[in-house]
């Protein structure tokens, strides 16, 4: 018989159709979970939720709600320190800066600054308390240390985010007020953001570390995704809170099996408890992980 290799090509690229069409398929039937998932607790809590989920092999991008504007929150608290990173990068800052922590300069929620009143922080110090334990004062050092929340504005756009905006500092960046632009994101600005800072040439590769350290050494997040975290993934995240039920997380997973997977999910307008919010992101980083597992 001869050898019809036309017929052959066809049959090949037929059978090779109908397999990327089927993957497709599941694909979107499993994000469809992950959808009905995130509208069923917007009923619930009546809330407002975006959600992005940012795959770096195949830079797949996956959202909801993801170019909608949400308060930032202590989220950005990883913007300032990559910031930091490059000033000290470019010689025009340095970790060993210090000022005196005082009394007056104490702002809710610091649970590190506050046990050295009287004391020399550095600019490392206000970093690590910062993205570790959210420590409120310790950020306000750091916006210092980079010039204010403009200065961070214009390292964004720098660096191709045209969405992030930081306005105020702490605590009055929480407001959170419906409709107000300032100190916002989108979901899926800070997946590309973060990805850029984590996974692109911004950063050398030791301030990449540092940064993704802070993250993973984080000791305020253990109600949120590290609470449904599959067995051998691992997670360095970052998270916020803020008026009006404001709730968010941005994180990065990965295990062996899997490769990394950038996440934000921003919560809003809600008179949802603490607690209830919590549950939120858990529930919505269980779909996540389930369906991305597969």
């Amino acid at each position: 018989m001869k050898f019809n290799f036309k017929s052959y090509l066809f049959k090949y690229c037929s059978l090779i159709l109908v397999l990327v069409a089927n993957f497709s398929f599941v694909s979107s039937v499993n994000a469809n979970n992950i959808s009905k998932k995130i509208e069923e607790i917007e009923s619930q809590l009546d809330a407002r939720i975006g959600v992005s989920i940012y795959d770096v092999t195949g830079n797949k991008l996956w959202n909801y709600n993801g170019d909608t504007r949400f308060p930032l929150m202590s989220t950005f608290k990883t913007l300032a320190c990559a910031k930091l990173l490059v000033d000290v990068e470019e010689g025009l800052q340095s970790f060993n800066t210090s000022s005196v922590i005082t009394k007056s300069s104490l702002v809710k929620w610091s649970p590190v600054t506050k046990k050295h009143v009287g004391k020399q922080f550095t600019l490392k110090q206000a970093c690590s308390a910062a993205m570790i334990m959210s420590d409120n004062t310790a950020t306000n050092i750091v916006l210092a240390g980079i010039k204010g929340p403009k200065e961070l504005t214009h390292f964004m756009r720098s660096i191709g985010d045209n969405v992030t905006r930081l306005d105020r500092v702490e605590p009055f960046l929480n407001e959170a007020l419906d409709g107000d632009k300032r100190d916002t994101t989108t979901p899926t600005a800070m997946v590309k953001s973060l990805h850029t800072l984590l996974f692109g040439d911004v950063l050398s590769q030791d301030s990449k570390v540092q940064l993704k350290q802070w993250m993973i050494d984080n000791k305020v997040t253990g109600s949120l995704f590290r609470s449904v975290l599959p067995e051998g993934w691992s997670i360095a995240d970052r998270s916020g809170a803020g008026g009006y039920g404001s709730r968010g997380i941005t994180a990065v997973v990965w295990s062996d099996k899997r490769s990394p997977l950038i996440i934000s999910i921003y919560l809003t307008q809600t008179d949802a408890s603490f607690a209830l919010r919590n549950k939120a992101i858990a529930s919505i980083g269980k779909e996540i992980f389930t369906v991305y597992s597969k």
